[in-house]
C-alpha cells in the first residue's frame, strides 16, 4: 500500500493485439516461474500503488482467467471494448474508472516484466516529492515506464486518440515534467527476438 497521503493508482495495460508475435499470445508467453503478465502484475503488487487496475482486451477472457488467483479488492481487471482502435482507448477507460479516487495514475505496459518493483517506488517516491503534470523513466534506449500523470491531467488523457500517444503526452507537458533516470535498459516484448533477448538478459544476470 502506498506509504504517502497521495492514492497512485497502479494501471497495467493488457490490451494489446500482439500482432507481432502472432498467433502466440506475448503476455501468456512463459518467463521465470508464470508468464509475462504475471511478473509485471508480481512487480506492482509488490510496489506502493494504493491499488491496481488491469486493462484487458485481445483475449480478455485467457488473461482474466490466468490472473484471476491474483483478483481481490485492490487488484481488479476491466475490460477495453474498443482496443483495437488504440492504447489511447485503453487510457482513457482506466481513467474513466479511477478518477473519482485517485491523486495520480501510475501505467505501465504489460509486456515490460523487467520494471521492478523498486523502480516504480522510486516514481513514485520523486512524484509524489515534486508533484509534476507527468513523470516518466528514461532509460539508456529511451523513454521507458513506468510513467505517472496527475489527476489535474485525467480530462486531458480523455481526449487522446490512436495508439502512439507517448510522444505526445510528454512533449504536450514539458513544462510540468520530470524525467527519472534509471541505468537499466527496458526490454519492450513485441517479438520472438526480443522474447529471445529477455531471456538470454535473465540468463545471464542468473551466471553473473
Amino acid at each position: 500500500m502506498a506509504r504517502n497521503k497521495m492514492t497512485v493508482t497502479g494501471i497495467i495495460l493488457a490490451a494489446g493485439t500482439s500482432a507481432r508475435m502472432h498467433p502466440e499470445n506475448k503476455l501468456l508467453l512463459k518467463y521465470k516461474s508464470h508468464t509475462i503478465i504475471e511478473e509485471t502484475l508480481a512487480q506492482m503488487m509488490k510496489s506502493n500503488v494504493a491499488d491496481i487496475i488491469i486493462v484487458t482486451g485481445h483475449e480478455q477472457e485467457r488473461i482474466k482467467s490466468l490472473l484471476r488467483k491474483h483478483l481481490n479488492d485492490r487488484v481488479r481487471c476491466i475490460h477495453n471494448p474498443d482496443y483495437r482502435l488504440g492504447r489511447a482507448e485503453s487510457i482513457k477507460c482506466a481513467i474513466r474508472h479511477v478518477a473519482d479516487r485517485a491523486d495520480a495514475a501510475l501505467f505501465m505496459v504489460a509486456d515490460k516484466p523487467g520494471v521492478t518493483t523498486a523502480l516504480i517506488n522510486r516514481a513514485i517516491d520523486r512524484y509524489v516529492a515534486d508533484r509534476p503534470a507527468v513523470l516518466y523513466v528514461e532509460t539508456p534506449n529511451g523513454r521507458g515506464h513506468p510513467i505517472i500523470f496527475s489527476k489535474s491531467l485525467f480530462d486531458n488523457l480523455l481526449t487522446l486518440e490512436g495508439d502512439l500517444v507517448g510522444n505526445e503526452l510528454v512533449s504536450k507537458y514539458a513544462d510540468n515534467l520530470v524525467k527519472l533516470n534509471d541505468a537499466t535498459p527496458q526490454i519492450d516484448i513485441d517479438n520472438e527476438q526480443d522474447y529471445r533477448i529477455l531471456l538470454q538478459t535473465d540468463a545471464g544476470r542468473e551466471t553473473a
